[in-house]
């Protein structure tokens, strides 16, 4: 990474509540996705897209309890959010609560950018069991791992790859989309932000009132601290871009002010900015690392640009090989080919570090087959083809990696048939359908799994459906009801099954109308009576109970009046 030369104001505008930066709320081309309450609606919110112009434009509204923490995908079209005890997703204008039976208090938030992942981390009720949730922004939970000691801060990588666990007691762990811990470090003082973008760099911060010497570390390969930093003030967070080369790290300081400081590879502070009039609160870093954004407890919205110097033109070749063959030693074969990359871009003519890259990049793509292969295994074919995925970023015109993504894509699909076909056997229709949208999934335009999905959707709705009239025959109009609602969500429609629906509700308000009036609750089964009309108007037992709930109302009525009389 070259030293930051210059810092310059792209915008600042301000925003009444505006809530703290998202982690990928910057990008590339210096737009800014926020979420912004609404000024007169309570409880509603706005996602709003800026221009690199500052220029404003709402992308979405939605209403929720106020969030404490919340984390927004690259194109704002799915985030997630928790409150104490809440973790809500947001995706296609749905909202759903993650988690919905465990009763937990939230401790953090983190989302994937490049993968439909998030990761949570909660505490029970009592404080005193703590853990860590993979999940998906469908709301399916994919793994929980129980963490021993209380946990401050997480982060998860860009792919969702790798998970960082900071802890209170000074712990920090790293585990992958496997629930495998990669490694483990310790610090003798709390940890209060963590950044990560996989095994190779995983920075954090420490600080506070109790701390002597807090400050910024980054962690390498099997745990090993790179280099800590000193810094004066309390972290808020810490960032990074999508290689990790680019750290910033946001201070509270004294009397509300606070502190924007940015460190290059060695862990020396290059440039920092200080807020005087208002303390910040969120931190954004676009992926390249050119933009930055910070928000403020004032409502402020600030972007800056960097301009960085040409440290890599500068350096000799003998250096940046060195430099590259160090982070490749280490096992850092994105740093290492990030650092040639950027000699390359600065001397065009250097073969060596061009040799070298292609050394590196051919590492790069035995280690990913590798990974590929290990998920596998496992049966995780998501991580697999997630593996692969990232390999292309690299090599986008690999014929080794594409044609092992095109087999994997292929095995993947076969492999859910397989499993569709098998649940089916043993009459378990849920699980064939789970198999047969995740085949799906591996290839959308195969068709033997969309017709073997319809087959089994239709086959459990005429199921439910029979059920329903089974259940409404004998009376249990809940249970039909429900039945009735099973077909609806599986496919089925129409006025028969309206119809269906309207008698079991009829025959529900009847029913509950019955045991309220029994109980002598003449206004309540007088409330069922006409909702049971409402819905047929010409039912006769109906009609002939209401006159009787109103009779014995008004009777009631006159008693209780001669008793006050008395």
């Amino acid at each position: 990474m070259a030293d930051i030369t210059n810092v310059n104001l792209v915008f600042l505008r301000k925003a009444r509540g505006l809530a703290p930066l998202s982690r990928y709320a910057l990008q590339d081309d210096g737009t800014l996705l926020v979420s912004v309450p609404d000024e007169l609606e309570v409880r509603t919110f706005h996602l709003v897209r800026y221009s690199e112009q500052g220029r404003s434009r709402t992308l979405h509204t939605y209403n929720v309890e106020t969030l404490r923490k919340t984390e927004i995908t690259p194109d704002g079209s799915s985030y997630v959010g928790t409150t104490d005890d809440d973790l809500y997703l947001f995706r296609e204008a749905r909202k759903t609560r993650f988690l919905s039976d465990r009763r937990a208090s939230y401790t953090d938030i983190s989302l994937g950018a490049e993968a439909a992942r998030f990761g949570t981390a909660f505490c029970d009720l009592l404080g005193s069991g703590h853990s860590v949730a993979l999940g998906e922004l469908d709301g399916r939970l994919l793994w929980t791992k129980d963490i021993a000691y209380p946990i401050s801060r997480i982060c998860i990588d860009r792919g969702a790859r790798y998970l960082a666990i900071a802890g209170e007691s000074g712990d920090l762990s790293l585990v992958d989309y496997t629930r495998t811990t990669i490694w483990s470090h310790r610090q003798e003082v709390p940890l209060l932000a963590v950044a990560t973008a996989g095994p190779e760099r995983t920075a954090f911060a420490t600080g506070g009132p109790e701390v002597e010497a807090g400050g910024v570390g980054l962690v390498g390969s099997d745990g090993v601290l790179l280099w800590f930093t000193e810094l004066v003030g309390t972290p808020i967070d810490v960032a990074m871009d999508a290689t990790g080369q680019s750290i910033a790290v946001l201070l509270a300081l004294d009397h509300g002010s606070g502190r924007l400081v940015f460190l290059n590879d060695e862990g020396m502070p290059i440039w920092d900015i200080d807020f005087e009039d208002a303390r910040p609160t969120g931190i954004s870093v676009a992926p390249g690392g050119r933009f930055v954004a910070v928000s403020l407890r004032d409502g402020s919205l600030i972007a800056y640009e960097l301009t960085f110097g040409e440290r890599m033109a500068s350096l000799s070749e003998e250096a940046t090989l060195a430099e590259a063959r160090g982070a490749w030693d280490k096992g850092n074969v994105a740093v290492a080919a990030e650092v040639l990359r950027a000699r390359l871009d600065a001397v065009p003519s250097d073969l060596r570090a061009c040799q070298l890259l292609s050394d590196v990049l051919a590492d790069l793509r035995q280690r990913a087959l590798g990974a590929a292969e290990t998920a596998e295994t496992v049966g995780d074919f998501v991580g697999a083809a997630a593996h692969l995925a990232q390999a292309l970023q690299d090599l986008p015109h690999d014929l080794v990696l594409t044609q092992a993504s095109a087999a994997l894509q292929e095995r993947w699909y076969q492999a859910k048939l397989l499993q569709a076909q098998a649940a089916l056997s043993e009459g378990n229709t849920d699980a064939a359908e789970a198999a047969f949208l995740e085949a799906i999934q591996a290839n959308p335009l195969a068709t033997d799994a969309r017709t073997g999905l319809a087959q089994v959707r239709y086959a459990a709705a005429e199921s439910a459906l029979s059920r329903g009239r089974g259940l409404l025959m004998r009376g249990d109009a809940v249970g039909a009801i429900l039945a009735f609602t099973e077909a609806r969500q599986k496919g089925v429609s129409g006025p028969d099954l309206n119809e269906l629906v309207r008698q079991a509700r009829v025959t529900e308000a009847m029913a509950l109308g019955n045991a309220l009036y029994q109980d002598q609750q003449y206004a309540a089964a007088l409330f069922q009576y006409k909702k049971a009309l409402r819905l047929d108007p010409d039912n006769g037992e109906a009609l002939q109970k209401l006159r009787y709930a109103q009779n014995f109302l008004q009777d009631t009525q006159l008693s209780d009046r001669f008793s006050r009389l008395e």
